[in-house]
């Protein structure tokens, strides 16, 4: 009774299989010991369950593993007769994953802005869309001028089938297809499962040029990673210190470093001084859906095994 026994209702849980990882295993064993001979300092935090003797246990109740580290000793409760019961757990270090996170209201920078200037824009005369294809296609009154990933700016109304209810839509979207010169098709964000009739009410199509515009705020969706380190583990990192947690993206001044909320100083730009990225940078990476990141932290998320969270979303 003197040492600790596993006993039953011990089990071996997979904490991450709702996002594809089959392989981490959390080892969660009941044991019992004679409360007076329990000792908190038994094994260390990280010692690796490579077997009994590691483990701190008269037998182990499943196979060892060298890669399922100790993360504490918790729920101790006295179960009369001077016996102590507890939960031992050793846990792998979970593999990344990234899940989708819902959304995020982000504030993007502006691009080469300059004050005058207008826009462009011609009527619409339908719209509609086709089940199983992407976005909606628009049909205007005139030609529309637009190409494959140029951005225009929605202003619109429309209603479903037979239903009252007014969609109302107004803001940039990425052209994603132009069947004809009067036809462009873009995503609005809605979606449907079978084929329905879109009636317009009113609309018009703007030629949005990226080349001008202020800084943006939009709700958009979000991805979001998470990266476990167990320090003097995980390869390269000694200590907690050693993890650089990635920072947000913002715009800087070349030539200050200082943060700006506009980008610019591209080989075509009247903008000066050049950003990083610059506007044509910047534009590239919106064509190109590359993610920039959000935000990110660090922080516990089993003994010593840490967790770092990246909030991504893609370039506006």
């Amino acid at each position: 009774m003197a040492n600790v026994r596993a006993v039953d209702g011990t089990y071996i849980s997979y904490p991450f299989l709702e996002d594809g990882d089959t392989s981490t295993k959390v080892y969660n064993m009941i044991c019992t010991q004679r409360e007076s001979d329990y000792n908190a300092a038994q094994i260390d935090l990280d010692d690796p369950m490579t077997n009994a003797t590691t483990a701190g246990v008269i037998e182990l109740p499943f196979t060892g593993d060298s890669s399922a580290y100790f993360v504490g000793d918790t729920a101790h409760s006295s179960v009369g007769g001077g016996m102590l019961q507890f939960t031992r757990t050793f846990a792998n270090i979970p593999q990344t994953t990234t899940t989708a996170s819902g959304s995020a209201f982000v504030t993007f920078p502006g691009i080469g802005y300059t004050f005058g200037g207008s826009l462009t824009f011609a009527d619409m005369s339908s719209v509609s869309m086709t089940s199983g294809t992407p976005g909606v296609t628009i049909t205007t009154s005139a030609v529309h001028g637009l190409s494959v990933d140029d951005f225009a700016i929605i202003t619109m109304d429309y209603t479903e089938g037979s239903d009252p209810f007014i969609h109302s839509v107004n803001g940039t979207f990425r052209v994603l297809a132009v069947p004809s010169t009067t036809e462009i098709r873009i995503d609005l964000g809605h979606y449907w499962p079978a084929q329905v009739t879109l009636t317009l009410g009113s609309g018009r199509v703007y030629r949005d040029s990226l080349s001008q515009r202020k800084p943006i705020s939009k709700n958009v969706s979000t991805l979001t990673r998470y990266d476990y380190i167990l320090p003097s583990v995980t390869p390269g990192i000694s200590d907690v210190l050693d993890i650089i947690v990635p920072p947000a993206f913002v715009a800087t001044n070349q030539f200050t470093g200082e943060v700006t909320e506009t980008v610019g100083g591209g080989a075509s730009s009247a903008e000066f001084p050049k950003t990083l990225p610059s506007d044509e940078e910047y534009i590239d990476m919106i064509l190109e859906g590359q993610n920039i990141i959000i935000e990110s932290s660090l922080a516990e998320w089993a003994g010593n095994i840490l967790v770092m969270t990246t909030k991504t979303c893609k370039a506006q």
